[in-house]
C-alpha cells in the first residue's frame, strides 16, 4: 500500500488527498448555493443616518446596494483561474466557480455547463475525486474555503460553535467534541469527519464517560 503525503495538509494519506481534506471540499461546495442566496438578499444596504440623528449629507448618488456585496456578486471577470492574483479585492463569487469548472471542462473534455452556482457547484461536485487527485487542489481548496468564508462574513451567516467541555471523542479520545449552530448534529468531533451523533447518542456517551470516571475514583 503506497501512503502519500496530502495535498492539502501534508498529514500521511493513502491517496493523494485524505479524506478530512475530502470531505472538508466537498462539505465547502454543497454550502455554495445557500450561501450565493443569502448573498443576493444581502444588497440592500444598511440604512443609517449621522450621529447626531440627522441623515449624513451625501456628495454623490448612492450605490445601488451594498459596495462589498455587489463587488462579491460581480460583473466578474473573464479572466483565467491562474490570473486570480491580479484581481483587486474579492473575486466574484461566480468567476471563482466558473474558472474552476472551465479547468475541469477543458482537461476532461467535457461539455460546458450553464453559467449558474447549481450547475457550476454540480460540475465540481461530481467531479470531485478527480480534483482531488490533481497536484493543484490545494489552490482549489483554499479559493472554495475563502468564498465561503467570505460570503458568510458579508451576509452574516457564519455558523456558531460550542466546544463541549469535558466529553472525548469516542474515536480520538480527544476534547474535540463541538456543536454547530444552526446544525443537524448535537455533536461532531472537529477531527474525525465519521463523528456525528443526535442528541439521543450524545446523551448516552456523556451518561457512559461519567460512569467511567466515577468507577476510576470509587473503584
Amino acid at each position: 500500500m503506497n501512503i502519500y503525503e496530502c495535498f492539502v495538509c501534508s498529514d500521511p494519506s493513502e491517496t493523494r488527498t485524505c479524506d478530512r481534506c475530502r470531505n472538508g471540499i466537498r462539505g465547502d461546495l454543497l454550502q455554495l448555493p445557500e450561501l450565493f442566496v443569502h448573498l443576493t438578499m444581502s444588497r440592500q444596504r444598511i440604512q443609517g443616518g449621522a450621529s447626531s440623528g440627522r441623515s449624513a449629507t451625501r456628495l454623490h448618488a448612492p450605490l445601488p446596494g451594498r459596495d462589498d456585496v455587489l463587488n462579491l456578486l460581480g460583473p466578474a471577470s473573464r479572466q483565467a483561474v491562474t490570473d486570480a492574483e491580479d484581481q483587486t479585492g474579492s473575486v466574484p463569487f461566480l468567476e471563482v466557480l466558473a474558472g474552476w469548472s472551465e479547468v475541469v471542462t477543458e482537461e476532461r473534455g467535457l461539455t460546458p455547463v450553464r453559467r449558474h452556482v447549481s450547475t457550476l457547484t454540480a460540475r465540481l461536485t461530481a467531479h470531485l475525486p478527480w480534483i482531488c487527485e490533481q497536484s493543484w487542489v490545494r489552490d482549489f481548496q483554499e479559493e472554495i474555503r475563502d468564498l465561503v468564508r467570505t460570503t458568510q462574513r458579508i451576509s452574516m451567516t457564519a455558523p456558531r460553535k460550542e466546544l463541549l467541555r469535558g466529553v472525548t471523542c469516542p474515536s480520538c479520545g480527544g476534547l474535540t467534541l463541538v456543536r454547530h449552530f444552526p446544525g443537524d448534529w448535537a455533536a461532531e468531533c472537529a477531527l474525525c469527519p465519521s463523528v456525528r451523533m443526535d442528541e439521543r447518542d450524545y446523551r448516552l456517551l456523556v451518561e457512559a464517560q461519567a460512569r467511567d470516571a466515577h468507577d476510576r475514583v470509587n473503584p
